[in-house]
């Protein structure tokens, strides 16, 4: 078995307070001087930057993130010098250009570096990637064929359960920054206790598949919807294929549909005339009923009844008042039966003509009943177009549909396949991942007096990591889980062939926690450290240092101490200067 422990930090500025780290329990503190002021802060000091550090030398990206970004405009190059069982080493990275990496002659065995190019020196110059595909096969035996895999575990990505930095490390045991995803985390955790990652691997690439399936998601009641509009337009699509292979387009057809409609009005005028004429004839009809002659002896006859004397002048006017009005009589009967026999026949010739005009209106209306004008196959064409159209739209989304239902029944079936096979590997894996639990119940039981729970379960959306403690009273529990899981991943995998044989928690896991946990971390971490043969190296601020309660426990945390950081002057910071201050 061989360990990748770290020797010395250095850099390339005189102001650098290097630092030398041993095996078992290292502690740099950050001190409050009695003279610094209220503005002095030990945030400034260089803890977390230590942290960037040892990160940057181990290949992490540079991003403006990082409190070392702000230097690199200052030709800052630090060194890391390694031990990796055998071979003793050091890896240089400058700011300036940290693409490259620079690797001292004692690195020339190590993997990976067979086509690297050494130089004079001795030195061997490789790219930041080839570091790290390097250091994967170092510390955690990332092969070959495992790295390219779509959602597969790096060396950055598990490096950092070991070595967390800035505060979004410290907010669960399972992930170490807020950007990790849940593929990831379960990617990540799965390989460090020995389950199989690949499973997680799996579970993402279905619910990748799943995404594209859902969107959008199969309806029922909207697949039957479009299955019934398909049958309407199916049906519509037939009967206007019909219309338009029978229809005939007949020439010049409005104007044969606008003289239908004149012959139309013309026999409407005619049939109101017969009408009319009809009505004179009745009335003429009765005006010679109702006229009579004159009766001269009537006249006498009533004047002798009256025994009145009838003169004969009288007569004689009488008479000729009376051939005048049977005169003016007989000429008005003449002229209102010349008017009934003229209306009789034009009656006659109305309905003659109506007779020629209906006939002839019926030949137009047959043309116009057989086909067409051209506008009207246009349109019943353009109808057809936006029907198949249509049909053809609704067929393809029903297709959708129907193969989107199907994929999801293969993915959900996969699914339950991938949580049973997932759950037969755990049981044959439980000699591994059992081992974590119980180191982790051992720390906490050591913290607090009971022991917590951590869970490395299954369900439908892959594996469930979680922990449980008992103490949720106390101050700084959930960190203290931190550092439980850490702690018992950093001894198990020490059990490995290849291991990183360090961990590095930052001031930030000690916030908050209640003082007689942090002497009993420390305690438990040295004591582990030396039994298993790794480094441990906590950066703690001297007034969260339990003095008394490690007093008590019989460690003697001055022989420690690998560093002393100060905040009342500049020279007592990692760097020698607080940022924003120029380097000496």
């Amino acid at each position: 078995m061989a360990s990748l422990k770290i020797r010395r930090l250095s850099a390339n500025k005189d102001s650098f307070r290097e630092v030398q780290f041993t095996d078992g329990l290292n502690l740099i503190i950050a001190e409050r001087s009695e003279s610094s002021s209220d503005r002095d802060s030990r945030n400034g000091v260089g803890k977390s930057t230590l942290v960037e550090i040892l990160h940057f030398c181990l290949g992490s990206s540079l991003t403006q993130k990082t409190a070392i970004h702000q230097l690199r405009n200052d030709d800052w190059e630090f060194s890391l010098d390694l031990e990796y069982g055998e071979s003793s080493f050091s890896v240089r990275r400058s700011l300036s250009q940290p693409s490259t990496v620079t690797l001292s002659n004692g690195a020339r065995d190590l993997p990976s570096l067979d086509a690297a190019k050494i130089s004079l020196n001795g030195e061997i110059g490789i790219p930041v990637k080839v570091w790290k595909d390097t250091l994967g096969k170092l510390c955690f035996s990332i092969t070959e064929e495992a790295a390219p895999e779509k959602y597969s575990p790096t060396f950055r990505a598990l490096v950092s359960y070991f070595a967390r930095s800035g505060r979004d490390a410290y907010l669960d045991p399972f992930t170490t920054s807020r950007q990790i995803r849940s593929y990831q985390k379960q990617v990540y955790n799965a390989f460090l206790v020995g389950l199989n990652w690949r499973h997680a691997s799996e579970w993402q690439v279905l619910k990748d598949k799943e995404k594209t399936v859902r969107n959008p998601s199969p309806d029922r009641s909207t697949l039957a919807a479009l299955e019934n509009e398909q049958v309407r337009l199916s049906s519509d699509r037939h009967r206007l294929l019909a219309q338009v292979s029978e229809f005939r387009v007949v020439p010049e057809y409005a104007e044969i549909e606008e003289r239908t409609q004149h012959l139309t009005t013309e026999m409407r005028e005619l049939v109101n005339e017969s009408a009319i004429s009809t009505q004179k004839i009745s009335r003429y009809e009765q005006q010679m009923s109702a006229e009579s002659p004159g009766d001269l002896n009537r006249v006498k006859d009533i004047y002798n009844e009256a025994g009145l004397l009838f003169p004969d002048n009288v007569s004689r006017e009488l008479s000729d008042v009376i051939r005048f009005h049977n005169e003016v009589t007989t000429h008005r009967r003449d002229y209102l039966q010349n008017e009934v026999i003229r209306l009789r026949t034009r009656i006659m010739e109305i309905a003659s003509t109506l007779d020629i005009l209906d006939r002839q209106r019926a030949d137009l209306v047959r043309l116009l009943n057989e086909g067409g004008a051209v506008e009207e196959l246009g349109r019943l064409q353009f109808l057809l177009g936006q029907t198949q159209a249509r049909l053809d739209e609704v067929g393809k989304r029903i297709n959708e549909l129907e193969s989107s239902a199907a994929e999801e029944a293969t993915v959900a079936s996969g699914r339950q396949a991938l949580l049973s096979r997932a759950l037969l590997d755990r049981a044959e894996r439980r000699p591994k991942w059992s081992a974590v639990t119980s180191r982790f119940v051992e720390v906490t039981q050591y913290l607090y007096g009971q022991p917590g729970e951590i869970n490395f379960g299954l369900n439908d959306n892959g594996f469930i990591f979680e922990t449980k403690m008992q103490r949720r009273g106390s101050n700084g529990v959930d960190l203290m889980a931190i550092y439980s899981y850490d702690i018992a991943l950093a001894q198990v995998w020490q059990e490995s062939v290849s291991n990183p044989g360090f961990l590095v928690h930052d001031s930030l896991l000690f916030e908050g926690v209640d003082e007689r946990q942090i002497a009993l971390a420390l305690n438990f971490a040295k004591r582990k450290s030396e039994e298993a043969d790794f480094q441990y190296i906590a950066l703690i601020n001297s007034d969260n240092l339990p003095v008394s309660d490690l007093r008590e426990l019989g460690l003697r945390w001055e022989d420690y101490v690998r560093l002393r950081l100060g905040d009342s002057r500049a020279e007592d910071t990692l760097l020698g200067y607080r940022f924003g201050q120029a380097s000496s």
